[in-house]
Formats: structure tokens, sequence, C-alpha cells
């Protein structure tokens, strides 16, 4: 009975170990790929740049946000701003701070969703409709952009005849619960999805970023602009994906302190933007997420048990090299979580308890599996998403 034990613990070990493996070297590529966002000089002309913000419940962040791109250098900056149908205080701060923007600033209040569009996507949409610029740059309403973070961006556009680029923003965990489940999040759901071959211009595979996708504008409305890709719920990757028709040129950067996010601000915010996402990123199937889950739970907690059990194994002459693979299971993810602080401002302790945010991830995505598998729907910010709205993603 100890032999067998002894085998098929070597055997899961083995298999976790390789597992992790490849996701530390799938990551390791991953923000290899990314180059950093240079700092560039001013021009001789301004570039005429439309931003667009779709805003829905972001009265916790949008106002220091919208002020950080209304004090955008060396471009001729116009802010479209979407209010999503809040139900805060959010499209009475975007009107205070429009009031401050003398003129370069347009709020349009978005009440009613037509059938098969995800709201954002209708939104940014709304906002493209009206832009005048050259230059389109969709952000998220609670990024801060350093004040020649999209001038920069436009000027690496221009020298490399880019059609988009991505840029990955310096993320920030505000708490202690953000630095447990974030970047083990950030690492499985977003970078592991993001194909390190984007950064190429010459690359087919492309990618997209919420928080930064700068459009060269007569390229995005010749691939059909966001209703395109109305139902998508990823609408930043379905961009990304979208601007590599037809031969179109991106990449992929990351900026550091020139653009930052704290993506979720609370508990119940991150438990349920993990919960979108990751049944999201498996193409909403109830099934392959719930897998997906159950792999994450033996992924981050077994490792651990296989080298307190494989102790007593190893002393007694069974199985003597379990320990070793075991021990590599769970010293690559810790690997792979020091490594993202390139891109993750989080304390390095936090990293030893990996798998309690293991734990969080894969009950938020076993839930929405459940409510997707049972009721057919994906909730986000307030709004509920039925299997047919995302027929058109």
């Amino acid at each position: 009975m100890i032999d067998l034990f002894a085998q098929l613990s070597m055997l899961l070990a083995t298999a976790l170990c390789v597992g992790w493996g490849l996701v530390l070297l799938r990551v390791w590529k991953t923000t290899a790929a990314f180059r950093r966002l240079p700092s560039t000089s001013a021009g001789a002309v301004p570039p005429k740049v439309s931003v667009v913000v779709a805003a829905r419940n972001e009265a916790a962040g949008i106002e220091p946000a919208l002020r950080s791109l209304l004090a955008q250098e060396s471009i001729d900056l116009e802010l479209i701003v979407i209010d999503d149908d809040s139900a805060d205080d959010s499209l009475a701060i975007i009107q205070r701070v429009e009031q401050d923007a003398a003129g370069r600033m347009l709020v349009i209040a978005q009440k009613k969703l037509p059938p098969g569009w995800v709201a954002k996507n209708y939104a940014l949409e709304l906002g493209q409709g009206r832009a005048r610029g050259d230059w389109l740059l969709f952000t998220d309403a609670d990024v801060l952009h350093g004040p020649r973070a999209v001038a920069n961006a436009v000027a690496v556009m221009e020298r490399e005849r880019l059609d988009h680029l991505a840029v990955f923003p310096r993320l920030e965990a505000g708490s202690l619960v953000e630095a447990l489940v974030l970047p083990l999040f950030v690492l499985l759901y977003q970078l592991r999805f993001v194909d390190p071959r984007a950064s190429d211009p010459e690359s087919p595979h492309g990618t997209g970023i919420g928080a930064f996708n700068l459009v060269r504008a007569d390229a995005y409305r010749l691939r059909g602009t966001h209703a395109r890709i109305r139902g998508s719920v990823l609408d930043d990757n379905a961009l990304g994906l979208m601007m590599r028709d037809e031969g179109g040129r991106g990449s992929v950067m990351r900026a550091f302190g020139q653009v930052r996010l704290r993506p979720y601000r609370s508990m119940k915010e991150l438990y349920f933007g993990v919960r979108k996402s990751v049944l999201a990123q498996f193409g909403n199937s109830a099934s392959v997420a719930v897998a997906a889950a159950a792999t994450l739970v033996v992924a981050a907690t077994a490792p651990p048990v296989l080298v307190v059990a494989g102790l007593p194994l190893w002393l007694t002459g069974h199985a003597p090299w379990v320990v070793a693979p075991a021990a590599l299971a769970v010293l690559f993810p810790l690997i792979c979580l020091l490594k993202a602080r390139s891109l993750l401002r989080f304390e390095p302790l936090a990293a030893l308890l990996f798998p309690v945010g293991a734990l969080v991830i894969a009950t938020s995505a076993l839930h929405a599996a459940v409510v997707f598998g049972v009721k057919g729907t994906v909730e986000w910010r307030g709004r509920t998403y039925t299997k047919k709205d995302f027929e058109h993603s």
C-alpha cells in the first residue's frame, strides 16, 4: 500500500512540476517580449488624439484618471467620456471635471443598450463615432496616465508604422486580499493567455489591454470598429485580434510608471471581476471553467502537501525522489510571481501564500460556471448578459 501511494505521489508531483515549469516558461517568455514604452521628445506638430473612456459605477477612481488624461503633454487632446447608466456618482463627477476641461471634453450619457451588445463595447462605439482625432486611445475609467504617456505611445506608433499599440500598465495591489489573489490571477488568466508573438509587429497574433489600447483611427474604422466585436466580454483582446486582420501591424509594451492601475478596490469587486474574466477566458464554457478551477486547486495545494508527505517516504526509502519534483512545483509558481513584480506591485511575502489566492480564484470560477451553466448568464458591473449576447463575439 505504501509503495502504491509512493508511486502515485511521484507521478502527481512530476506532473505538477512539469505543468508549473511550462507556466513559468510561458510567463518568462511573455514578460521578456514586452518592450518598455520609451520616453521621446516633443514633435513639431502635436498629434490629434481622441481618448475614449467608458465608465459605469467608477466614482471611486474616475476623477484622478480623467484629470491625468487632461494633463497630457505634447498632444492635441480630445477627451470623450461615456457614462454607461451609472448608479453611483460617476456622472456628476464626470460633469464636474468637464467644467475644468476648457472645451476639450465631451460627455455622453448612455441610457439604452441595443440587443447583442456588451455595454462597454456599445459605449466605446458611441465615443469613437464622435471622435475627430487621427489616433484613438481606448482606456479604462480608473487608469492613471503619466503626463507624456500618450505622446510617447503615438511616437512609437509613428516610428514603427503601427496600427495598434497595447500598453500593459503597472498594476497595484492595494490590500492584502488583492496581493494574495491579483498576482496569481494576472499570471494564469491574463499573461498566460497573452501570446508573446503579439509584441512582434509582423506577427498576425494580436492582443489588447483594456488600460491602454491606442489605434490609428483610419485603420480601426477600416476593420469595422467596436461594432464588429459587439458581443465580446474581453473587448480589449478582441480589439487587438481585430487590428491584426488584413496585415495590420501592432505591438505590446509595458509602461511601468507611465500607466498605472489598481484594477479592483474591494474583495467583492475583485471576486466578481475574476468571475467574469475566467469564464470569458475559456470561451464562456461552464465545463471548461470547472475543469480549470479543479486543476488550479490541485496545482496550488498538492505540491506543499506532497513535500510534507514525501519526507517520511524519503526517510523510509519509498520513492526517495518524490520530494524533489514536489519542491520544484512549489518553487516554480513562486518564481513566476516574483517575476511578475516587474508588472505588478505587491509585497513579495504575499507570494508565499499563493495557494490561498488560488482557492479564491477557483471558487470564483466555479461560481461563474454554475451560474452560467444553470441560468446561462454572466453578471458584470450591475448588468446581466446571456449566452445569446455572446453570439456576436
